[in-house]
């Protein structure tokens, strides 16, 4: 019996172990749940999010949650998502009561990817990103989601099509890019490349990219574009990227972040400060910079944007959050940006202040934030604190732009703030201080429909303005912002003698057409300004609505809009670098200090 003592011991140890080592399987499974229940729930970090009809899908990033009322440990708070989210749009739902639904992920999980809609909106791109706590990177790929219809969907690799074989070869991989799109090409600039990010790129070495990659979702196509003319150095790091309708193909917008050589450290760039602008003109394929008024944030990074087409040839930014530079802290407020006037305005504070989060517009008039952290409470305590917000979930009613924890799926289109109409309707538009002939002309007219970057949109439609001054009309309190000079006194009365006449005429007509025939004027009213066309995501098609115009409005618009989702912009800021890979204190702070 003596000799098989040594053997019953080690039995007797391993039994003892047996519910550790099972208990300890289990909490690392149940760590991994993309979507824990409200009560376990801590923090979602890095996503990144895109509408694709009815549903809101969140991809990547990582999830902090409890297990038994407690988390895995300080060295390991979080998980790299392992599925695809959605969260249905058609119904309503409070921030406590929304359900997930999860499909599984073929596809490589990053943080902070960029991602794309397809043109026809039943799918998705991922481009770039980085690895969660220092994992090795996969091999440069294109990646596709496409939806079904009911919140889920399947992934498969994109083979390359035309000249992508080649420049996926010689591409580099890049995380905290600013991108957005087109309808039909997906943008990201800049960003760096590290060890995370790219295996070409080994040690702690970070470089800042230079370049603007395009992706024809069509064609297949993958250029490089140059980004000279882009600041001093042709980089941008952890800023933010929107596509804005205006010009002959739409242009592109770029905000925050920071800037620097292409051999760098991390955090080692200059912040961008929003007195100007830089502005890509897609069509002529040129660099321009504008310069801003009003409230205009400080300098930041890792914030969330969202644009939206006004009723009246404006189109504005919604920016929440992020990495505030200046202050050394993480920012809860908002900003309005209002285009074509490049005008600040301060809207409110969350009561809660995040980074690493994600935006988008959602149900017509409300903007989405989805995840984020304190980032200046530092690793590990900024995953394990808990969000505010029940599932890291809060909406911005953009009219009104007060914070809500409800989502309303028939919430009325979207309507300019009052303080944005208002600036108009005093004359700001003449006070802009154009940067040149060419950035006025672009910002004097809206681009065409084709350049419509969110086929899904359900917020109606901008009618585009001539570029020749002498067409636009006047402005006015009710009418909104004329996009181009306003026409003189003595002209403009004559032209609106004639149209008064005109319109007299055509009542008259109308009115003697409903006397001869009654059932006329009952099935087929006439609005003042006629028809207008709205996407109708239920249809997947846009449809024609009768105007609601009244004489103190301007016309309803005929051409499809340009309204955005927004794409996610938040990224990492810090020379401290934390055990999952994302830096999270500030550049000179110190650990012990958060």
């Amino acid at each position: 019996m003596g000799r098989y003592m040594p053997f019953l011991s080690l039995l007797v140890i391993l039994l003892n172990l047996s519910p550790r080592i099972q208990g300890s399987e289990h909490h690392a499974l149940a760590a991994r749940d993309d979507a824990p229940s409200t009560t376990d729930f801590l923090r979602r970090a890095f996503p990144a999010v895109i509408v694709l009809g009815d549903y809101l899908y969140i991809d990547g990033g990582e999830v902090a949650q409890l297990y038994g009322g407690k988390n895995g440990s300080a060295e390991h708070p979080s998980y790299a998502m392992n599925g695809t989210l959605s969260i249905p749009l058609k119904t309503s739902w409070t921030n406590s009561t929304v359900t997930f639904k999860q499909s599984p992920k073929a596809a490589p999980v990053f943080n902070q990817q960029g991602i794309w809609r397809d043109p026809a909106g039943s799918a998705f791109y991922i481009w770039g990103g980085t690895t969660s706590y220092f994992a090795q990177p996969p091999p440069l790929e294109i990646w596709r989601f496409s939806a079904d219809g009911y919140g889920g969907g399947g992934w498969a690799h994109e083979n390359p099509r035309g000249n992508a074989v080649v420049e996926l070869a010689k591409a580099t991989r890049g995380g905290q890019a600013s991108f957005t799109q087109s309808r039909e090409i997906g943008y990201y600039l800049g960003g760096y490349a590290s060890a995370q990010t790219d295996t070409s790129v080994t040690g702690d070495a970070y470089l800042a990219l230079p370049g603007l990659i395009e992706f024809n979702m069509t064609s297949g196509e993958l250029t490089n574009a140059s980004s000279v003319g882009l600041g001093p150095y042709s980089t941008l790091i952890k800023g933010a990227a929107e596509f804005v309708p205006f010009g002959p193909g739409g242009v592109l917008l770029f905000l925050g972040g920071g800037q620097s050589s292409i051999r760098t450290t991390y955090g080692g760039w200059t912040g961008v400060d929003f007195n100007n602008l830089t502005l890509y003109d897609i069509n002529a394929k040129k660099w321009y910079s504008q310069q801003t008024t009003g409230a205009r944030p400080t300098r930041r990074e890792r914030f969330c944007t969202v644009g939206v087409a006004g009723p009246n040839n404006t189109y504005e930014i919604f920016m929440y959050g992020g990495v505030d530079t200046q202050a050394s802290r993480t920012s809860d407020e908002v900003y309005v940006l209002s285009l074509p006037g490049f005008v600040f305005f301060k809207g409110p504070t969350a009561s809660t202040a995040r980074a690493d989060h994600s935006c988008a517009l959602v149900g017509r008039s409300q903007m989405l934030s989805i995840g984020g952290t304190d980032a200046f409470a530092g690793f590990p305590n900024s995953l394990l604190d808990r969000d505010p917000w029940q599932n890291g979930l809060g909406i911005l009613d953009l009219p009104p732009m007060a914070w809500k924890n409800s989502y309303d799926a028939d919430a009325a289109p979207y309507d300019s703030p009052v303080i944005v109409k208002q600036w108009y309707s005093q004359g700001g538009l003449g006070s802009v201080a154009w940067s040149s002939p060419e950035v006025e002309k672009l910002f004097a007219e809206t681009a065409p429909p084709s350049a419509d970057p969110n086929p899904t949109s359900p917020s109606g439609p901008n009618q585009p303005t001539s570029s020749n001054p002498s067409d636009s009309s006047n402005n006015n309190a009710s009418s909104g912002p004329p996009v181009g000079a306003i026409v003189g006194g003595v002209l403009g009365g004559v032209v609106l003698v004639v149209v008064v006449v005109g319109l007299f005429i055509v009542h008259r007509h109308k009115k003697r057409q409903r006397d001869l025939d009654p059932a006329l004027g009952e099935t087929q009213p006439v609005p003042p300004y006629g028809y207008s066309k709205t996407w109708d995501p239920h249809k997947a098609e846009y449809v024609e609505r009768w105007s609601s115009a009244v004489t103190s409005e301007p016309p309803p618009q005929e051409l499809e809009g340009h309204t955005r989702q927004e794409l996610p912009a938040g990224h990492g800021y810090s020379e401290m670098h934390s055990p999952h890979g994302t830096s999270e204190l500030p550049p000179g702070a110190r650990r012990d200090q958060t």
